[in-house]
C-alpha cells in the first residue's frame, strides 16, 4: 500500500475526529480573518475619506464628534458657527477652497446636507476625484441649479429607490417623529455616481434652500437674505500645498488661531482619526486574541486526536514497518496527516472569514455608509496556508515523534 494511500485511509476511518478538528481550526481562522480584513479596511477607509477635506471649520465641541458629522454623517454637529468667521477664514492666504454647509436635515433615514452648490461640482472628495453624474459610471442627471432641486447619494438613491424627478419632503432632524416640512417639496435632479465613500449615503440639497424651508423659525427666514445673520454648521476647508504636495506648514498657525476662539474651532481629521482608531483598538486586540485562543485550542485538539489515532493505528504502522517502511515514513505519515488536516481547516477557514466578511459588510455600510468587500485581501490573508501547515507539523511532531519510536515486534499482536 503506498504512503498516500495509507494517509488517506487513516483520514477516512478517523473522518469524525479529523473533521471536528478541521471545523474547529476553521473556525479560528476565520475569526482572525475576518478581524484583520475589518481592522484593516476601516483603518484605510477612515483614513481616505479624510484626505479629501485637509480641515473642518465647526463650532466649539468634541473634533471628533465634528468629524464623525461633517465626513461620515453620523452624530449630530455641537453647534453653528457665524457666516460672518467663516468668509474670514475664506479670505486665509493658505485656504485654497472653503465649502460651507449645513446639516441636520433627513430624509428616509438618510441624512440632507444643505450645501455650496461648488461641492458638487469641483470639490475634490478624495484627491483628484471630484463628483460625477455620468451614467457610465452609475450616476444620473445633474447637480442642483434651483432652491427646489436635489441630488442624491448613490447608495441614498439605491435604498431609497429615487428616480430623477420624483419629490420628497425633508424632515426637521435626523431622528424618528421629528416634524416634516410638509409644504416645501423638493425635486431630485440628480444623482451622483459611486464614490465608495460616506458621501454616498448622503442627499444634498442648495444652502440657500435651507433658510427657507417653511416651518423653521423668522430669524433662520432672515438668513437667507442678510448674510450678518446667517449660521452654517460648518465648512470643508482646502488648504494649498507646497512642493511635493505636502500640506502648507501654516495650517499648524492657522488652527491655533480658530481655536482660541471661544465658539468656533478648525479640525484637522487626519489628526483625529488616529484617536478613533486607539478609543475602538482594544476591540481588535480581544477579537484577535479570542481568535488565536481558539485557533490554539483547535491544534490542541488535533494533537490529541492524533494522539489517539496513533494507539489505534501501531499494528497496522509495525506491519508497514515490518514490510519495509523505515521509521521516517512512518513519522511521515503521522506529521502528513496532521498537516493535510491543519491546512484544510485553513482553507475553509480563509474562505469562510471572507463570508463573515460580506455578512458584516452590509451592516456596516447601513449604519456608517463605509465600504467593505469580501475581495480584500489582508495581511493575514497570506499568512494563513503557511502558518497552517505549520501548525499542522506542530501538532503531529510529538505524535510523529512516538511513531518514530515505536517498536515493531511489540505491536505486530492484533490489538484488542
Amino acid at each position: 500500500m503506498s504512503f498516500w494511500r495509507i494517509i488517506l485511509k487513516s483520514l477516512k476511518h478517523h473522518r469524525f475526529s479529523n473533521g471536528l478538528a478541521a471545523i474547529s481550526i476553521a473556525m479560528g481562522v476565520a475569526l482572525l480573518v475576518a478581524v484583520y480584513s475589518f481592522k484593516e479596511q476601516s483603518h484605510n477607509a477612515f483614513t481616505q475619506v479624510g484626505l479629501g477635506v485637509d480641515a473642518i471649520l465647526g463650532p466649539k465641541g468634541s473634533p471628533l464628534q465634528i468629524v464623525l458629522n461633517a465626513l461620515y454623517h453620523l452624530e449630530d454637529m455641537p453647534g453653528k458657527i457665524k457666516w460672518t468667521y467663516f468668509n474670514e477664514v475664506e479670505k486665509e492666504r493658505i485656504v485654497a477652497q472653503a465649502i460651507p454647509f449645513v446639516v441636520g436635515h433627513s430624509y428616509g433615514g438618510f441624512r440632507v446636507n444643505a450645501i455650496d452648490p461648488r461641492f458638487l461640482t469641483e470639490f475634490e472628495y478624495l484627491p483628484g476625484k471630484i463628483f460625477s453624474f455620468s451614467e457610465s459610471e452609475g450616476g444620473k442627471g445633474g447637480p442642483f441649479s434651483a432652491p427646489d432641486e436635489a441630488v442624491a447619494g448613490w447608495e441614498a438613491a439605491r435604498e431609497l429607490n429615487i428616480r430623477l424627478g420624483q419629490t420628497f419632503n425633508p424632515v426637521c432632524g435626523v431622528a424618528e417623529g421629528d416634524p416634516v416640512h410638509k409644504k416645501d417639496n423638493l425635486r431630485f435632479v440628480g444623482v451622483l455616481a459611486p464614490t465608495g465613500t460616506p458621501h454616498d449615503r448622503a442627499i444634498y440639497i442648495p444652502l440657500e434652500t435651507f433658510y427657507g424651508l417653511e416651518g423653521h423659525p423668522q430669524e433662520t427666514a432672515l438668513m437667507a437674505e442678510q448674510e450678518e445673520f446667517r449660521e452654517i454648521s460648518g465648512a470643508y476647508i482646502k488648504i494649498k500645498r507646497i512642493r511635493g504636495g505636502a500640506l502648507h506648514p501654516g495650517i499648524q498657525d492657522l488652527k491655533f488661531a480658530i481655536n482660541q476662539s471661544d465658539r468656533n474651532q478648525l479640525v484637522v481629521p487626519a489628526e483625529v482619526m488616529p484617536r478613533l482608531h486607539n478609543i475602538i483598538g482594544w476591540v481588535d486586540r480581544v477579537l484577535i486574541a479570542i481568535a488565536i485562543i481558539l485557533t490554539a485550542l483547535s491544534v490542541l485538539f488535533l494533537f490529541f486526536s492524533l494522539l489517539s489515532a496513533l494507539r489505534e493505528m501501531r499494528r497496522d504502522l509495525a506491519l508497514f514497518r515490518a514490510l519495509g517502511a523505515t521509521r521516517k515514513t512512518v513519522m511521515g505519515l503521522v506529521v502528513s496527516e496532521a498537516m493535510i488536516i491543519s491546512l484544510l481547516g485553513g482553507v475553509l477557514g480563509l474562505a469562510f472569514g471572507h463570508v463573515l466578511i460580506e455578512m458584516g459588510a452590509h451592516f456596516i455600510k447601513v449604519e456608517t455608509g463605509v465600504g467593505f468587500t469580501a475581495g480584500y485581501v489582508s495581511m493575514i490573508d497570506w499568512l494563513v496556508i503557511p502558518g497552517a501547515v505549520l501548525l499542522g507539523l506542530l501538532a503531529g511532531l510529538v505524535p510523529g515523534i512516538q511513531a518514530y519510536r515505536l517498536g515493531v515486534l511489540d505491536n505486530l499482536s492484533p490489538v484488542s
